[in-house]
């Protein structure tokens, strides 16, 4: 049999390969290639096949005839990669040209592999049959070398684990089963963090703590309770996630929020509370799906979300996607026969550009619909900070729709120092006396060391059109246990 660990190991060094500068090499060996073989004229005639084969094989294949000689090297990674993903993990094609033009063909198959449960080596701190659904891999489901590389991603995310040798694959010697064995010790992923901010401009001081538990006592779950207080302005949130209930593959979650805020000439002050019942589904590794019904002071209201995170660690991720949706349907206010529709939604990516340089594009757009609709202060989207414009004091405005998008460059030092610059350009529509779109820019810098536990978060953001010394500067303090 072949050794499946060498071919897995191959498959993810050759797939892990991203960003333009690293497949350049790649390109000049091509180049060469084409320039060496261009007097030569082999040219694939025809393809004979020997021993069985499928029609599924012979159209993928048939694709190679008229071009170049070594043409069907990469339609035979394909199609091994094909069976690789269904099973069949020992696949391998053989092929020899002979001098006219024939490909000789012969596909070794072997016999098909389904998953056992996965096993840890390490001491992840969590219990076995926790770490199982963790990985995503399904017990009994055919042997797939692409869901093995999105588990171990997967399990990189999450926080809890640091990875500290390669995967393995195991054979089971009497039954065709293989076990996907990780080496994932447990990580100090919980976490504590205090920030505050100050607004040059304004001389206002804004503070805010966070207090994140995740895999609590090696369960997979977690605890969120976030806190802020400024000028007039108060916020305390938290969640609990309560994993695969009733042995089902459905976590629920509780959530709930406190809001106020005072504003106008007279100090008007105005209060929500919202609490949520809910709950969520992972969707292979990267999707999850939930739906959430609430209830506050002045009616009820129902959620959807969908998230995508495809980021390839927990800590300064260097690649992958982070998607984020929600709609909010809000009814039943005594004081208004408008039901209205909230819908928002958020992306991030990141990409490597060269060395420890990084790219990152996000972005975030989101509106209250019929927008003719009667809603009050705090029905509005909440403005400011480092989750919208980071140019603004948190929570500074409140807008019936908005939209931004910012760019960034960083350059990161492994999981210890990330430092960026960051343009963000935006609108949003004002309140009342205001009217049409309001356009807003900001850019500055930002700097996170880590020191074992520990990290240090330091930034500065301005407004377009303001002084270099009237910005926000923030500062964090986080530790993790």
């Amino acid at each position: 049999m072949i050794d499946v660990n060498e071919r897995f190991q191959m498959r993810v060094a050759r797939d892990s390969r991203v960003g333009w500068m690293s497949i350049l090499p790649l390109l000049v060996v091509l180049l060469l290639a084409t320039l060496s073989h261009a007097g030569d004229g082999c040219r694939i005639a025809s393809i004979a096949w020997e021993d069985e084969r499928t029609e599924f094989d012979e159209s993928q294949m048939a694709s190679v005839v008229g071009k170049p000689c070594e043409a069907w090297l990469v339609a035979r990674d394909k199609l091994v990669g094909y069976y690789e993903d269904h099973g069949f993990v020992g696949a391998k094609l053989e092929g020899s040209l002979d001098s006219a033009g024939v490909l000789n063909l012969k596909l070794l198959r072997g016999v098909s592999f389904v998953w056992a449960g996965a096993e840890n080596l390490d001491s992840s701190g969590t219990k076995p049959e926790v770490f199982r659904k963790l990985s995503g891999i399904e017990a009994g489901e055919p042997v797939s070398l692409s869901d093995l590389e999105r588990s171990e991603r997967k399990l990189s995310r999450l926080g809890y684990f640091e990875k500290t040798a390669p995967t393995r694959l195991f054979r089971d010697p009497v039954r065709n089963r293989i076990f996907p064995v990780y080496s994932m010790r447990k990580a100090s992923v919980s976490q504590a963090e205090g920030m505050l901010t100050y607004s040059s401009e304004d001389g206002v001081w804004d503070g805010m703590v966070d207090v994140n538990l995740y895999n609590i006592a090696g369960t997979a779950r977690d605890l969120i309770l976030e806190g802020y207080t400024g000028d007039g302005s108060r916020h305390m949130s938290g969640s609990y996630k309560e994993p695969w209930v009733l042995g089902t593959n459905w976590n629920l979650v509780v959530r709930g929020r406190f809001d106020e805020e005072m504003y106008g000439d007279d100090d008007v002050v105005e209060r929500e509370i919202v609490g949520e019942l809910g709950v969520t589904r992972e969707i292979g590794f990267d999707f999850t799906v939930g739906v959430f019904l609430g209830i506050s002071e002045d009616g009820k209201l129902s959620s959807f979300e969908m998230s995508y995170v495809s980021l390839d660690r927990f800590v300064l991720p260097r690649s992958g996607w982070r998607i984020d949706g929600n709609l909010t349907w809000k009814m039943d206010r005594p004081d208004s026969l408008d039901n209205f529709l909230k819908a928002h939604a958020r992306m991030v990516k990141y990409m490597p550009l060269y060395g420890n340089f990084i790219s990152r594009f996000s972005g975030a757009a989101g509106g209250v619909f019929p927008t003719d609709a009667t809603v009050k202060r705090m029905d509005l989207f909440s403005l400011g900070g480092l989750d919208s414009f980071k140019g603004m004091q948190y929570h500074m405005l409140r807008s019936r729709s908005y939209g931004f998008s910012e760019l960034a460059v960083l350059w990161q030092d492994g999981y210890d120092l990330s430092i960026e610059v960051f343009y963000q350009p935006g609108l949003y529509r004002p309140m009342p006396p205001g009217h049409g779109w309001a356009r807003e820019q900001g850019y500055g810098l930002g700097f996170t060391q880590y020191r074992g536990n520990w990290s240090v978060n330091i930034y500065y953001a301005m407004r377009n059109g303001e002084n270099y010394l009237d910005g926000i500067i923030g500062f964090g303090l986080k530790t993790l246990f």
